[in-house]
C-alpha cells in the first residue's frame, strides 16, 4: 500500500498549486482515446495501468497476459455527448489476444478545433453551424505473451475524428508489459505512438502518454478484500506529470458474491476534470456490474458511466 499513499500525498501537494491545473496548451486527438474506458476503473481516478479486467487493453496491452473475459460500458456527460468501449480477451495457444472498440459522440457549437474544452463544448475547425454532431471512434487490437515470468504486450489501433463531411483517421501503437512485485503487479506502458490526425486545417498531436503502475488485489479479512490501482504517467507533448490512484474495497457475504465501493484521487489534467471519482460495484460469481461518478468543474453536470464485466 505504500505506493498509493506515496502518489496520492502528491495528488494533495499538487492541489495547492492552481497554475498546475490547467487547460492542455497542445491540440491533441483523436478525441476518444483521452476519454475513460472502464466503468470500474473510473470509479479509481481511472487508473488502470496494472488492472486485469479486458477493458485493461485500452490502458496497458502488458496486462492482457492475465486479462480474460468481456467488458462494456457507457458513460453519459450531460445531455450533449456519450461515450462507450467494447473489448474482450481470449487466448490462443500461447498467444492472449484483445480486441476492442470505442465510440465517442457530442454535440458541438460552430468553433474551431481545440481542446480549450472538452465533449459538449469541444471546438472543432470550421464547424458548418452550431448543434452539428461529431464522432470519435477508435478500435483496437492487442497480442500479448509471457516470456520467463515477464509479460509483454503490444497493440495497433485505428482512431478518427469526424464532424459531417471532414474525417481524418491515424493509426497508433501502444507496448507494455508487466511482472509480479510483492502483493501486485509492476506494469509499464508507453501508448498512442503515432503521428495526429488532420481536421479542417488544423493538425493534432497524438494524447502520447507514458507510465507505470503498480496494482492488485488482497483478502484482508473473512468478509473484505481490499485492491487498489496507483499509476504515475507522463502524457502529451507538454510533458504533464499526473499521479493518479484509487482503492477498491469488496465485502464478501457469501463466496462468489462481492458488493464493492471505490474511489480515487487524480491530479486533473483537462479544465473540467475533478480531482476525485467514485464508483460502486456488484459481483455474483463471474458477472460483474459497475457504476462510477466523475464529477465536472467549471458549473458542469456530474458524469456516469456503467458497465457489465463477464470473466
Amino acid at each position: 500500500m505504500t505506493g498509493i499513499f506515496v502518489i496520492l500525498t502528491i495528488c494533495m501537494m499538487t492541489l495547492g498549486a492552481p497554475t498546475q491545473v490547467a487547460a492542455q496548451s497542445i491540440v491533441e486527438g483523436p478525441l476518444v482515446l483521452r476519454v475513460p474506458a472502464s466503468a470500474r476503473l473510473l470509479g479509481m481516478a481511472n487508473a488502470g495501468l496494472a488492472a486485469n479486467d479486458a477493458d485493461v487493453l485500452f490502458y496497458n496491452p502488458g496486462m492482457l497476459a492475465s486479462a480474460r473475459g468481456l467488458s462494456l460500458s457507457m458513460q453519459r456527460y450531460g445531455s450533449a455527448a456519450t461515450a462507450g468501449s467494447m473489448a474482450t480477451v481470449t487466448t490462443v495457444g500461447s498467444i492472449t489476444v484483445g480486441i476492442g472498440a470505442q465510440a465517442l459522440r457530442w454535440q458541438t457549437p460552430a468553433a474551431r478545433y481545440d481542446n480549450a474544452v472538452r465533449f459538449g463544448t469541444t471546438h472543432l475547425a470550421d464547424t458548418p453551424r452550431a448543434g452539428s454532431e461529431a464522432a470519435s471512434s477508435a478500435f483496437t487490437l492487442g497480442l500479448a505473451r509471457t516470456i520467463k515470468g515477464l509479460r509483454l504486450g503490444a497493440a495497433v489501433k485505428y482512431a478518427e475524428d469526424r464532424l459531417r463531411e471532414m474525417a481524418d483517421g491515424t493509426v497508433a501503437f501502444d507496448v507494455g508489459f508487466s511482472r509480479p512485485l510483492g502483493p501486485a503487479t509492476l506494469a509499464i506502458t508507453a501508448q498512442n505512438l503515432g503521428a495526429g490526425p488532420r481536421l479542417g486545417g488544423v493538425e493534432a498531436a497524438m494524447p502520447r502518454r507514458i507510465g507505470v503502475g503498480w496494482g492488485g488485489s488482497m483478502s484482508q479479512w473473512e468478509y473484505w478484500d481490499l485492491g487498489m490501482q496507483a499509476q504515475l504517467t507522463v502524457e502529451g507533448d507538454d510533458w504533464f506529470v499526473r499521479p493518479a490512484g484509487g482503492v477498491e474495497l469488496g465485502y464478501v457475504p457469501i463466496e462468489g458474491v462481492s458488493i464493492l465501493v471505490r474511489s480515487g484521487l487524480r491530479l486533473p489534467r483537462e479544465r473540467d476534470e475533478s480531482l476525485v471519482t467514485a464508483g460502486l460495484g456488484v459481483t455474483v460469481d463471474r458477472f460483474s456490474f459497475d457504476y462510477a461518478m466523475e464529477p465536472m468543474r467549471g458549473g458542469r453536470p456530474v458524469s456516469h458511466r456503467v458497465g457489465i464485466r463477464l470473466k
